[in-house]
């Protein structure tokens, strides 16, 4: 034979030694279809590898019992029908919306959303595949599982669900049904709900939003903690027309407030929105175990509707708090609460003071010995314009009695007024005073500002005799000197 064609006889004989081999493998082996078919009694019907484990609607469900890693709690499903009768005299059966109540918390409202995502998990579950017989429970994460859940039906029927491990690469998560040996793949999405503990279930609103704008308009406003070294810093609507700032500060010093500032922490205390909510009903012991007994800021507000009452922790590093109110301790976003970022300090404006030019009628400077009075008086002119009548005011301005430019006086105002805070301070009135600016306003009200001698190139300044403060030292030096300057009718350099 030659030598050819024996090699090609031992290629051939070996091909079918292989082929034989794999052909014995595959009818030995049970293939997925095998196993699929071998487990369909388990699943109420099977179809195109997919195994449809639970079949009901949201409506069908009466109890649902979870005991997962966060703790256990049964939730309560009614959903309501009603009948309709129709124009040829038939009845129709319609069903209202899904009443969810959460036992032990029936007087709290729940989160939208949480409920619904239970409830669909409990009505319908499908499968992807059979992965295991059940004979490797402890392999699939069923010696601990995540989640045990027991729903039961309005027809009677009870299903327990028992969530075990994810599967690997993100492909879904296993599961067991009761009375079913089988372990099965399901998409994690349609478990989820299962892992929602009785926090997830109740909402993360605080408060609530105003019906309209009287509803924002509040009659008390209070903050303290210890940010503001255990003062009670009280805010209210300002009445004072001579500043064109909504609101001023009462207690502990008067002082009108830093109106971009203090409007944003105003506006964002009646409703708020957390993160989660950890506790309900939180004792003393509770409230301590988040450090909530010696808070960093409190809110105290009233409103028409709705009364409001806060403690809140400092901020951690990854921006969260936790705030307390109504016994309901919650996990917050930091950046959502502005009042835990200001000192008060930055409660007060930015300027000594600056009242409207329009709103003056007497200003009086004190400053090297000097007393300088500037009494204002306005009258209305009418002149005409293209048979139009056009009405302006007219200021005329004296100073100690005599005449000076109204416009000397408008720019020396505009300093007067610059005169910008760098500080708060204890003010020692022993110190020499180096300037008092008194203002009197056409409702007959008055502010005033005196400096005294500082360090460091900064006046401490009292504001309306009450609130200590610092400003520039330069300020101070440029009203000084532009003082006699314009109580002699000369226009002075602007300080800016």
């Amino acid at each position: 034979m030659k030598k050819t064609t024996k090699t090609l006889i031992i290629s051939i004989l070996g091909v079918a030694v292989l082929v034989g081999a794999f052909l014995a493998v595959y009818f030995l082996v049970p293939t997925e279809s095998e196993n699929d078919s071998d487990s369909e009694s388990s699943s109420d019907s099977a179809s195109e590898d997919h195994y449809h484990l639970l079949t009901h609607v949201p409506a069908d469900i009466k109890q649902i019992e979870v005991k997962n890693e966060t703790g256990e709690y049964t939730l309560l499903s009614e959903t309501p029908t009603f009948e309709s009768t129709n124009e040829d005299g038939t009845t129709s059966t319609y069903t209202d919306a899904t009443v969810y109540t959460l036992v032990g918390y029936e007087d709290m409202e729940l989160l939208t959303g949480s409920p619904d995502t239970l409830a669909n998990d409990s009505a319908s579950i499908t499968a992807s595949k059979i992965v295991d017989d059940g004979s490797r429970k402890s392999d699939f994460g069923f010696d601990d599982p995540r989640a045990v859940v027991t729903v039961t039906y309005t027809d009677g029927e009870k299903v327990t669900v028992t969530v075990g491990a994810d599967a690997p690469d993100n492909k879904g998560a296993y599961i067991m049904l009761d009375g079913d040996q089988n372990i099965y793949l399901v998409e994690s999405e349609s478990v989820d709900g299962f892992l929602i503990g009785a926090m997830g279930m109740l909402t993360t609103e605080i408060g609530f939003s105003a019906l309209d704008d009287s509803g924002n308009v509040f009659t008390k406003m209070v903050f303290g903690g210890s940010l503001f070294d255990g003062q009670e810093i009280e805010i209210a609507y300002s009445e004072n027309e001579a500043f064109s700032e909504t609101y001023e500060i009462i207690s502990p010093d008067r002082s009108i407030a830093n109106e971009e500032t203090v409007t944003y922490m105003v506006n964002n205390v009646r409703n708020l929105t957390a993160k989660e909510v950890l506790a309900v009903n939180a004792d003393e012991e509770k409230i301590k175990e988040y450090g909530l007994d010696d808070p960093y800021v409190t809110v105290e507000a009233e409103y028409p509707d709705i009364s409001v009452n806060y403690k809140v922790t400092k901020p951690d590093d990854e921006g969260s708090l936790y705030l307390l109110s109504s016994g309901i301790i919650y996990k917050m976003d930091a950046a959502a609460i502005p009042w835990v970022n200001y000192t008060y300090d930055e409660l007060i404006p930015s300027s000594v003071m600056y009242p409207s030019y329009s709103k003056v009628k007497k200003v009086t400077v004190e400053a090297d010995g000097n007393k300088y009075e500037f009494d204002l008086e306005r009258t209305t002119e009418t002149t005409r314009d293209s048979d139009t009548d056009v009405e302006r005011t007219v200021t005329t301005v004296k100073c100690n009695g005599k005449d000076v430019s109204e416009g000397s006086f408008s720019a020396f105002y505009q300093n007067l007024t610059s005169a910008q805070r760098s500080g708060s301070t204890d003010v020692d009135s022993g110190k020499k005073s180096l300037l008092k600016v008194t203002f009197e306003f056409v409702d007959g009200t008055t502010g005033t500002a005196e400096y005294f001698e500082g360090e460091n190139r900064k006046c401490p300044v009292l504001i309306n005799g009450t609130f200590g403060s610092t400003a520039f030292e330069s300020y101070v030096t440029k009203i000084r000197d532009d003082v006699k300057k314009a109580s002699q009718g000369e226009i002075v350099d602007s300080i800016f």
